[in-house]
């Protein structure tokens, strides 16, 4: 939510003190040094909009009590100096530009970080599982955020980001390495945070999104707003699906031509992964009191999707099918009270989750017997209180307890295996964020975690931005954390296969980077170089046991190091908008653990599926309506072996992935309409995330976005 800033005068001393409230509830204190001519003085009045009030009441003042100013004023200039809004320092912040979520609203959340950002997005195919990988770390050290709690599976403790709708959010901020610790812990590689914000317009909206695609894609979308200055209310509501029934050459399968000796590859389909997902997310805001806003979000799910099955099956198509179906109700309280120096929240959520899955095998003259159903339940309720004092303009105190509950209660009918558990997790943190001087601010972090009663070692941070120059265009910034992830439910008690000795897993992180943001007349420009070292130990890793099924056991020891840059530049020529943005990151996340226990060949090996090189890069440009846009990513080759084998099965080779895009706005008074031409994988590029998955060829999207 945004606030208008207000500003409010106190006789102090002999002088009037005037304080501006900001965005965030807070007042901070503005000094005035004032000397201007009285006809500068009106012409400030009506030129700059965010003076205008500090000048208004300065004039108010002067004639309410004359006595107490000079008879006589010299003003030739204003000279305002306030206190800047606090932020952690040397917390890393990626936000997802509007443009680009704008433009791929109709997509997963998958397809949009994979495109758009650094992490590394390891997908099962086209609809299936897809999972985060920051820097290097397991997809169980990403935590992600909906409007203050987390999406993270209780059993997993993973995030399947093919079933996020990005239509849904309104911001997506990536907190990579140790600035994780400022939403939570145990995020060892990273956080994501997503949002669903009001715009507090008093007006009716309606934005309708439909789009049609390759293998019979449908996606549509809605979205009813509507409120006044204290009450806004959102309605969106949408339905997702495809048949997904792409052709490919199965390289996994192969014939030898007679003559030339050359492998010949069979040309498939990509049959039994159609998917469904359906859903609708109500929000609703209210401002009383002029000190309260209490927001209130609820998000409904229905997913049902058949899994492909690997390319490497040569049996009878109909031989056996699986299917995944999952139900999820979340719902999230926020309520905050502004004070003058003060905020309060209160932060409460409840998530619930359905899930079966079922493997059916074809019985020869009968029918379709299960071979796997399991039915998993879960719910988990969060509960935070925050405290925010400023205790001066430079020195920001935070405090903050929440309680977290999860049960789960999993069983496979067939083999008759799960379990039914409890956790509790309580949580206390602090921050100290000050300011020295105008070039130098730091922050300090303490938390403290129990679960089911286990106390985890005090999680400490520190971090720092230093303006190097004193135009501020250069900014140096650092942070170093301590970090424990916490084993997951299943990790614990899966049934056969859990461990209940497993330890935490115990990180190290660090960072030391510089941004450079110049003040160029008519160009846009920014660049930023960040190094990064990760210690992990205990780290834990599912592996296959001598009793035939897989069992999670604790790594000695993994180092990730590498370094992230960026660059973004935005020029604007005549009607003409351009905007080119362009990310890399080098990525060595090593094993180096005990040589007895893993084989000398698998010591200093890159972990299986991290890339050593990735990238991005998109160049998009804007003329009266139109738009153009190209997206690429790279990914170098990823190992599924400990021991980084280069064979055909054991290795994913390098591919660069192109998108284009091709639209046009038209607007009437109030409304507007956007046609959109998407082509996807512009090369045709022959590619895998996983082994035994295909992905798909060149395929298209149109989209049509009316907006009232």
């Amino acid at each position: 939510m945004r606030r208008h800033a207000q500003i409010r005068g106190k006789w102090l001393a002999g002088r009037w003190l005037y304080c501006v409230r900001n965005d965030d509830g807070l007042h901070y204190p503005v000094n005035f040094h004032i000397t201007i001519s009285k006809t500068y003085f009106w012409y400030l009045l009506f030129k700059n909009w965010n003076v205008n009030l500090t000048l208004f009441f300065l004039f108010l003042s002067t004639v309410a009590f004359p006595q107490m100013l000079p008879d006589t004023l010299s003003i030739p200039e204003v000279e305002i100096h306030t206190a800047k809004k606090l932020k952690t320092a040397g917390l890393q912040v990626e936000k997802v530009d509007s443009l680009v979520m704008m433009r791929e609203a109709d997509v997963s959340l998958s397809d949009l970080l994979n495109a758009h950002s650094t992490v590394f997005i390891k997908s099962e195919g086209r609809g299936a599982l897809a999972t985060a990988s920051f820097r290097g770390t397991d997809a169980s050290h990403t935590a992600v955020y909906w409007n203050g709690i987390s999406l993270n599976s209780p059993m997993l403790g993973q995030v399947d980001f093919s079933q996020i709708p990005v239509y849904l959010m309104n911001s997506i901020s990536l907190h990579p390495g140790a600035s994780s610790i400022v939403d939570g812990s145990g995020s060892l590689g990273g956080s994501i945070l997503l949002n669903t914000a009001l715009n507090w317009k008093k007006q009716l909206g309606i934005k309708v999104m439909s789009a049609y695609g390759s293998y019979r894609t449908f996606n549509n979308y809605l979205n009813i707003s509507a409120g006044t200055a204290r009450f806004q209310s959102s309605t969106q509501v949408y339905s997702n699906r495809s048949k997904n029934d792409f052709p490919f050459y199965n390289k996994n399968i192969a014939d030898i031509d007679p003559v030339t000796g050359a492998y010949i590859y069979p040309l498939q389909k990509n049959k039994f992964a159609n998917y469904q997902l359906s859903g609708v997310m109500q929000s609703f805001a209210f401002r009383f009191k002029k000190q309260y806003l209490l927001q209130l979000h609820y998000w409904f799910q229905n997913s049902s999707r058949s899994l492909p099955r690997l390319n490497t099956y040569e049996g009878d198509d109909y031989a056996n099918r699986s299917r995944q179906h999952s139900l999820a109700h979340r719902a999230v309280l926020h309520l905050i009270r502004f004070g003058k120096k003060s905020r309060l929240e209160w932060n409460a959520g409840l998530v619930a989750e359905n899930m079966d899955y079922r493997v059916q095998n074809l019985i020869l003259g009968k029918d379709y017997y299960n071979a796997v159903y399991s039915v998993s339940k879960s719910l988990s309720s969060y509960n935070k209180i925050i405290y925010r004092y400023q205790l001066s303009g430079r020195t920001l105190l935070k405090v903050a307890y929440d309680f977290n509950f999860y049960h789960v209660n999993t069983l496979d009918s067939v083999s008759q295996n799960g379990y039914n558990r409890f956790r509790r997790n309580h949580r206390v943190f602090f921050s100290w964020q000050q300011q020295f001087g105008t070039r130098l601010s730091t922050s300090v972090i303490l938390r403290k975690e129990w679960v089911n009663g286990f106390s985890i070692p005090l999680i400490p941070y520190f971090g720092f931005d230093w303006s190097v120059d004193k135009k501020k265009q250069w900014l140096l910034h650092g942070n170093i954390a301590r970090n424990y992830h916490y084993p997951d439910m299943n990790d614990l008690y899966w049934q056969p296969g859990g461990n209940p000795d497993l330890k935490p897993e115990e990180g190290l992180a660090s960072e030391l980077g510089m941004k450079f943001i110049p003040d160029w007349k008519k160009v846009g420009f920014q660049a930023g170089l960040t190094a990064f070292y990760q210690d992990i130990r205990n780290w834990i890793l599912w592996m296959p046991s001598p009793m035939g099924y897989w069992t999670p056991e604790n790594i000695r020891h993994v180092i990730a190091r590498g370094f992230d840059a960026h660059v973004q530049l935005n020029v604007q020529i005549n009607k003409v908008s351009v905007l080119l943005k362009a990310g890399y990151s080098f990525t060595k996340s090593q094993n180096d653990g005990n040589a007895g226990r893993w084989g000398t060949d698998a010591i200093g090996k890159q972990i299986p599926y991290v890339p050593v090189h990735s990238g991005n890069f998109m160049a998009d440009v804007r003329w009266k309506g139109f738009n153009l846009s190209w997206v690429n990513n790279d990914y170098s080759e990823r190992f599924t072996t400990s021991t980084n084998e280069n064979s055909l099965r054991d290795w994913l080779y390098p591919y660069f992935m192109n998108n284009l895009y091709v639209g046009k706005k038209v607007r009437w008074k109030r409304s507007s309409l956007r046609v959109q031409l998407k082509i996807y994988n512009l090369f045709n590029e022959d590619y895998r995330s996983v082994l035994g998955r295909p992905m798909p060829g060149r395929n298209y999207l149109l989209v049509l976005t009316y907006k009232l």
